[in-house]
């Protein structure tokens, strides 16, 4: 099984400035006509999905007043619009109606920035960080990449207003705090629906200044994930190279109790962490009972990860009894918990029920040995940068009986 790209590469005639566009249907654009999307826009954003057939078919078509037009196979016949016209994509699966996607003049490269009905759906903040994890998956760059503000502002109008999650990340989002909390006031008014989720350290978040902010904005379904990778400063402090952190981000979760947000503590398993796991549980019921979800994760295998292999490895068979308690000392304790990112080969059959489904369509794959899995539809299976460096010596495909096992476990 094959990752669902967010990219790939189309012939582009008549691009004169980079754009966003609303993917769409001929039905569609009848039938809604702007309504299609969920903000303010025009018949100009929306890129008609044309394929030969129906062009051919209807010649006519290419008068209707579209910013464009997709052909999502090689190109047959003559187009003598000067509108602007993507097709011959190298695949063809990339790009559907629904999609937003972008385009710049001079590459041929179309990245897809919404999926119409997937959950894995996120909008990028920046690449600045103001920590330095020792497994981020995506090393923070010291630059000034605010015009993704205007980018994801744009993005939340094209969107369709349906119920999808819609996830928000970088680097740390909150560097550009009046654009984070700008895109959070539209995401409410334009995307009522939509449930937010945000990535953060929660560092910056000391700022009591945030408390009015956050609360002034209101948003139902907004959450927060902030990571707390020990019960200890010294321990946390390390794993993110941050002097400090621990104090700013225990600091922070309290403001954003302060402020009414909806919480979820994130820990990423690793041979510096799960050591400590099961006093990483008693330490969050005790000092942070307003927390609403617990997640367990395991480690994505890029970024610094692979500078940092001999600190971080540690086989997931090896944890299994630091998982185990605390899982349980959260769960029996009324915290809701998950585990995130591991395979159900190597999770205990008893823990199964805790797993979740949880890596990013656009990057997420099974290896050759899951292909004949039995639980490969309710598996996690492994981040695209897997490899067999970071495999499991528990890896191995799970029999008819022994997924009813584990079916039975989780009920």
């Amino acid at each position: 099984m094959v990752m669902l790209r967010k990219d790939t590469h189309f012939e582009i005639r008549h691009l004169n400035e980079p754009r966003l566009l609303k993917v769409v249907t001929l039905d569609e654009f009848i039938e809604q006509g702007l309504a299609v999307c969920a903000g303010r826009v025009a018949f100009d954003d929306l890129l008609l999905w044309l394929p030969n057939r129906q062009r051919l078919d209807s010649p006519q078509l290419i008068s209707l007043p579209v910013g464009g037009f997709l052909t999502p196979e090689p190109f047959m016949g003559e187009l003598e619009a000067a509108q602007l016209h993507l097709h011959t994509p190298r695949d063809a699966n990339v790009v559907q109606p629904g999609d937003v996607i972008a385009v710049t003049p001079g590459s041929t490269l179309v990245r897809v920035l919404y999926r119409r009905g997937s959950d894995s759906n996120l909008l990028f903040m920046t690449d600045r960080c103001n920590s330095l994890c020792l497994m981020c998956s995506q090393p923070p760059k010291d630059i000034d990449d605010r015009w993704h503000i205007e980018e994801n502002l744009r993005l939340i109008d094209l969107m369709d207003p349906g119920e999808e999650n819609l996830g928000i990340s970088g680097g740390e989002p909150t560097l550009y705090r009046t654009g984070l909390l700008e895109i959070l006031a539209k995401c409410k008014a334009v995307l009522p629906d939509k449930s937010i989720h945000v990535l953060s350290n929660g560092r910056l978040f000391q700022d009591p200044s945030w408390i009015p902010a956050l609360t002034a904005i209101a948003h139902p379904q907004l959450s927060w994930g902030i990571p707390l990778y020990a019960d200890n400063a010294e321990d946390h402090d390390y794993v993110v190279q941050a002097e400090g952190a621990f104090s700013e981000t225990m600091q922070g979760l309290y403001n954003l109790a302060r402020a009414d947000q909806i919480i979820e503590i994130r820990v990423v398993l690793n041979r510096l962490t799960t050591p400590r796991l099961p006093e990483l549980a008693h330490y969050i019921f005790r000092n942070l009972p307003f927390v609403r979800h617990v997640a367990l994760m395991g480690i994505e295998s890029t970024g610094l990860a692979r500078k940092h292999y001999e600190q971080l490895w540690i086989d997931p068979l090896d944890y299994q009894e630091w998982l185990s308690q605390a899982t349980y000392f959260l769960s029996n304790r009324g915290i809701p918990v998950s585990i995130y990112n591991l395979p159900l080969c190597l999770i205990p059959p008893a823990l199964s029920r805790f797993a979740r489904q949880s890596i990013s369509d656009w990057k997420n794959l099974f290896i050759d040995a899951c292909q004949h899995c039995a639980a490969v539809e309710q598996c996690s299976g492994f981040f695209k940068s897997h490899t067999d460096r970071w495999q499991s010596r528990g890896v191995r495909q799970l029999s008819t009986e022994a997924f009813s096992a584990y079916a039975r476990s989780a009920q």
